[in-house]
């Protein structure tokens, strides 16, 4: 039994089939679809950024239930990413691999800093003056990383995509052929950083692009006949303008989140902005987990608009029910028959579940 799991960061299920349509462009992803039991139109969960979505495909539960309701935490003083597994206030696929004798690999995965994973190079974001290698060691598997580094130190070539996923990827492929793991989870982060950067129609996104389907077939390669599933956890839109609602709002503003903000209390005269596309509902509040910490207000960015500081030209944490805003999952050696839903990403959890033989 292997399963491998590989988040593509920030692709949605159009920009993934336009690829998989192509294979002069992209062979591998498209050698990938022939094969594959496809799920496009998957409705991601909201708040929809990267560190909500990812824990719950690694519980199977809804924000306000596992208790990672943004991509930052103020649990320990200051607004920090919210990276540390211990921040899950649920039970994750490799607590419960752990429990059956499974092993585990996480490379870049989410909310693994600290995690009880045999072989763990965690998502590492600095604080103030910290050193990057001081603290993956510290909040991964030491000796693996120390292995992974010198022996891949070649195809190391910084942290600016796509050469993270250049070295992650080889990284993969070594431990999938030399130890492989019952369960291995990778996460590609290139054609999310980006598109923020650049936007969908910008030259520059080809390169990510190229990068996925280089990296999906030496992963193809390296696992074999394992089990194989890759999934996006949101879509992209363009952006031309950026607002920070902390200069307008002050302390009455909880946070904002990309393409949603929330508030702690009732305000005044929102409709009349450019950027106001609608209040939140009550069920959008709830799930997001916000409106347990106190929200009393929430707000959605009217498409070409994101609210946050910085230079971006794509967002997400956007509603679920925006245009062009559906993910997808496929999933290659099945071991397990797969019914067609037309679900959210939670689907994928249960897929995951059933392929290792687990429940929860």
């Amino acid at each position: 039994m292997s399963v491998v799991v590989v988040s593509f960061d920030g692709v949605g299920d159009q920009a993934f089939e336009a690829m998989a349509g192509n294979p002069s462009a992209y062979p591998h992803i498209a050698a990938f679809m022939e094969q594959a039991h496809y799920q496009g139109s998957v409705k991601t969960i909201f708040v929809s950024n990267t560190y909500p979505i990812h824990a719950t495909i690694s519980t199977g539960k809804l924000p306000v239930e596992h208790g990672i309701i943004s991509n930052y935490t103020d649990a320990e003083g200051g607004l920090r990413w919210a990276q540390r597994s211990r921040y899950i206030q649920a039970e994750t696929i490799w607590d419960l691999c752990s429990k059956q004798g499974l092993s585990t690999a996480a490379i870049l995965w989410p909310i693994t800093c600290g995690a009880e994973i045999r072989w763990n190079l965690p998502e590492v974001h600095l604080h103030g003056w910290e050193n990057q290698l001081v603290e993956s060691l510290r909040h991964g598997s030491r000796r693996f990383q120390i292995w992974a580094l010198l022996k891949h130190i070649t195809s190391f070539r910084g942290i600016a995509p796509p050469n993270l996923d250049r070295f992650t990827t080889a990284v993969t492929c070594d431990l999938l052929r030399r130890k492989r793991p019952d369960l291995t989870l990778l996460h590609l982060i290139a054609y999310d950083s980006v598109s923020h950067r650049t936007g969908s129609q910008a030259p520059a996104l080809e390169s990510a692009r190229k990068s996925l389907d280089a990296c999906l077939g030496k992963i193809l390669d390296a696992a074999g006949d394992a089990t194989v599933l890759i999934f996006s956890d949101h879509a992209h839109l363009d952006v031309h303008t950026s607002v920070d609602l902390h200069a307008l709002f002050g302390e009455v503003l909880l946070e904002q989140c990309g393409g949603s903000a929330f508030f702690s209390g009732p305000l005044e005269g929102l409709e009349a902005h450019p950027w106001f596309e609608r209040f939140l509902t009550q069920p959008e509040m709830e799930e997001s987990g916000f409106f347990a910490k106190g929200a009393q207000v929430g707000i959605a960015a009217k498409p070409g608009y994101r609210f946050g500081s910085g230079h971006y030209r794509s967002d997400h944490g956007y509603p679920v029910d925006y245009e062009n805003y559906r993910v997808f999952y496929a999933l290659r050696n099945s071991r397990v028959p797969v019914d067609v839903t037309f679900g959210d990403v939670r689907d994928i959890t249960g897929i995951l579940f059933n392929e290792l033989g687990i429940s929860p």
